[in-house]
């Protein structure tokens, strides 16, 4: 075999002991995709590490997924719980950015907002709290609000994965604009995904920006992943019950100054009626006349 085809082989074999020790990069092979059949070889393979290092890759996330998930049923720091959501999402996805929203009546209200490259932490455990005006879901005619990623997420319950904000169509990101025009960054993959309750009710809607892709040196667009399902779905799960826990939390103490209050009540009535208050009443009645005399 001449040293032309043997050296080309060889770095097939490298690529194939790479996939094997779980350290195959693209670009052991990539030069080798000409259009002969070594070449033909070399995609074949490179498309058979891509799927293998994918499958690893779902395997080890799912793996730190899981006790993700059990840690924050755990949580006990509700700002924490909430941070904690918006973190894990965004290392799972390789996102830059994420932003939390929790859905209180007919609003969207901030409550994480996070910026790798920009250094932005609010909301939270970081003490900055987020100025952003919440994002209604109906407009003053009392029609939906679609125009908006995340009041359309929440309205549809739908997940929505766009490519480059600014060329999505059916969308206002004026603001997103805005806040690029002003910081200098350059917002482009969206994947916006509403959370939904125990009920089947939207309770949030969690927003990632820009996923990197490393091997592309780039922001790539979202891709479907069902370790992020997992993810969403066990984030979910314990932010609803931390929110059913604290209204319980808040229906109890309201009962318990209910309570209270209807105790004080009796008591005074229990105290009003005896013998000896109706005298310390008369008694009064009778001071009373006698200095208007």
């Amino acid at each position: 075999m001449s040293s032309s085809r043997s050296q080309p082989l060889d770095r097939i074999v490298q690529a194939i002991q790479a996939v094997k020790d779980g350290e195959y990069t693209p670009a052991l092979l990539e030069t080798l995709f000409t259009a002969d059949d070594l070449g033909e070889l070399a995609r074949a393979v490179d498309m058979m590490a891509r799927g293998v290092s994918s499958r690893d890759r779902q395997l080890k996330l799912l793996q730190r997924v899981i006790p993700v998930g059990v840690a924050l049923s755990a949580e006990k720091d509700f700002d924490r719980l909430l941070e904690t959501l918006v973190v894990e999402a965004q290392s799972v996805t390789g996102a830059d950015a994420g932003t939390l929203y929790l859905l209180e009546e007919d609003l969207l209200r901030f409550v994480i907002l996070r910026n790798t490259s920009l250094g932005l932490q609010m909301g939270g455990t970081s003490g900055r709290p987020i100025s952003f005006e919440p994002v209604r879901l109906y407009k003053a005619d009392g029609s939906e609000n679609r125009a908006n990623v995340a009041s359309y997420a929440a309205l549809t319950r739908q997940r929505v994965n766009l490519e480059d904000a600014y060329q999505a169509e059916g969308f206002d990101f004026s603001g997103t604009r805005d806040f690029d025009a002003h910081t200098g960054y350059r917002s482009r993959s969206f994947l916006t995904l509403p959370l939904e309750g125990a009920s089947g009710k939207v309770i949030g809607v969690l927003q990632l920006i820009n996923a990197r892709d490393d091997e592309m040196d780039g922001i790539s667009p979202f891709r479907d992943d069902s370790v992020l399902d997992a993810l969403v779905l066990l984030a979910s799960a314990a932010l609803d019950g931390y929110i059913r826990e604290e209204k319980l939390r808040q229906e109890i103490a309201k009962l318990r100054i209910e309570i209270d209050q209807s105790r004080r009540d009796a008591a005074v009535a229990d105290i009003t009626d005896t013998p000896y208050f109706k005298q310390l009443q008369d008694r009064a009645r009778e001071l009373r006349a006698k200095r208007s005399e």
